[in-house]
């Protein structure tokens, strides 16, 4: 079972030296992935958490000059706000110049006035994320050869798309949101699941009817994003408590579907996020060799 982290790259406190060293920590304890956020231009009334928020590919492109093995991703990038031709080229640069180590996790969003203040139509957000998933799709598979494309929302002919990214077909997919149209859209398009925040049972909910709308012999993975707090029980977070409490947790998801997982520490400081992933590291995912 994969572990990814959530770096620190947005709240009041955010320090950049604190996203650069997670990533470190990252990559030194056997992380599998660093992921940052995505928003753009939150109205205030939205933004409590996201007070101050870096770029998430922009935040990607820095950590690829620092990392070796590290995977990059976006948990999740809101895609129908923004141009997919643009952001095909920028992921596939950040594809090619990590060395094959980009991941992507796209959804609609949730916030209305963010859609307004980019001056994009939140009410179609579903359906141009579903052409701009095509179009980006095509893009990294072009070969640098002409392509076109005629669509409801965009539209080129004979245009060069280079450099593609270096893994096959482009990076790694992943569908973000709870809803029953995300879970559908994963399985349509082939990506992972990646649900935001669900407790056990809604968790075991939503995963039984991702199971259930799949085609029998299809594979299908399902990575939530979880809040850990180690060491002590919390309420509030999705994994908590000792490692065996932490492992009894994890099993009971894994055995709803879970396939791997993106996490995010509860921590006062950064030294604390540290100690935490370390200890994580050495102590859970023994518990799941060859799961």
């Amino acid at each position: 079972m994969d572990f990814g982290i959530t770096l620190p790259s947005y709240g009041l406190q955010v320090d950049p030296a604190a996203i650069l060293d997670t990533a470190l920590a990252a990559e030194e304890y056997g992380f599998h992935s660093a992921w940052t956020t995505d928003h753009i231009l939150l109205p205030e009334q939205d933004a409590a958490n996201f007070r101050v928020l870096y770029e998430s590919i922009t935040t990607l492109a820095y950590i690829a000059g620092q990392t070796d093995r590290l995977r990059l991703g976006i948990s999740s990038l809101v895609l129908p706000m923004r141009d997919p031709i643009l952001t095909a080229r920028q992921l596939a640069a950040l594809d090619v110049l990590s060395g094959g180590r980009a991941m992507l996790c796209v959804s609609v969003g949730w916030s209305e006035g963010e859609y307004r203040n980019l001056g994009q139509d939140f009410t179609n957000r579903g359906a141009r994320l579903d052409e701009a998933i095509t179009v980006m799709r095509l893009l990294w598979n072009s070969s640098g050869e002409p392509v076109s494309f005629v669509g409801t929302f965009y539209h080129f002919e004979r245009s060069i798309f280079n450099p593609v990214p270096l893994q096959t077909g482009g990076p790694e997919l992943w569908i973000g949101g709870n809803s029953r149209a995300a879970r559908k859209r994963a399985l349509r398009t082939g990506a992972v699941w990646h649900p935001s925040s669900l407790h056990l049972d809604v968790f075991q909910s939503g995963a039984a009817e991702y199971h259930a709308l799949s085609k029998p012999g299809t594979p299908v993975g399902i990575a939530p994003r979880l809040r850990v707090t180690f060491g002590k029980q919390d309420p509030a977070a999705h994994l908590s408590g000792s490692p065996e409490e932490i492992i009894t947790r994890l099993k009971q998801y894994r055995e709803a579907g879970l396939t791997a997982a993106v996490l995010s520490f509860n921590a006062s400081s950064q030294a604390q996020r540290r100690s935490f992933m370390k200890d994580f590291m050495k102590t859970i995912p023994p518990a799941f060799r060859g799961a």
